[in-house]
């Protein structure tokens, strides 16, 4: 992953309480009809650990932690994008060592923030694309 955007997991041992992991961009913004501005998009450390509950769902621990390690790049360079049908938080998916869905949370006047990464099957991908949920990114 040449000049990728890595997420430092040892952020929490920094005394860090959150950490950039990418922006809101404007062409995001705009293909999804979002009312807000561009802006940071941060990760808590609390959701950190939460998200460790999804480690069982990758191939491998390996792959748990590349794909955590990846969430910038993910942001900022994913395959597809959409909104989530019922909160509207925003999903950013894209192929790492598997099919990998980052949810961004989406709140009027809090900040940005990660809510969840896991891996989605080719089939939930192909019923999202069918059923216009994503855009495919150039």
């Amino acid at each position: 992953m040449e000049n990728e955007s890595i997420l430092d997991l040892n952020f929490p041992e920094k005394c860090i309480d959150k950490v950039k992991i990418g922006e809101l961009t404007s062409q995001v913004i705009d293909l999804l009809n979002i009312d807000r501005k561009p802006c940071n998009i941060v990760m808590w450390y609390d959701r950190l650990k939460y998200s460790e509950k999804h480690k069982s769902d990758f191939k491998s621990e390996a792959d748990y932690f590349n794909c955590m390690k990846s969430i910038p790049s993910i942001i900022e360079k994913p395959d597809y994008i959409g909104l989530h049908p019922i909160d509207g938080s925003i999903q950013y998916i894209k192929l790492i060592d598997e099919l990998m869905l980052v949810e961004i949370r989406v709140k009027p006047f809090w900040e940005i923030c990660y809510r969840s990464a896991y891996p989605i099957k080719e089939s939930q991908l192909n019923s999202y694309i069918d059923k216009k949920r994503v855009i495919k990114m150039n």
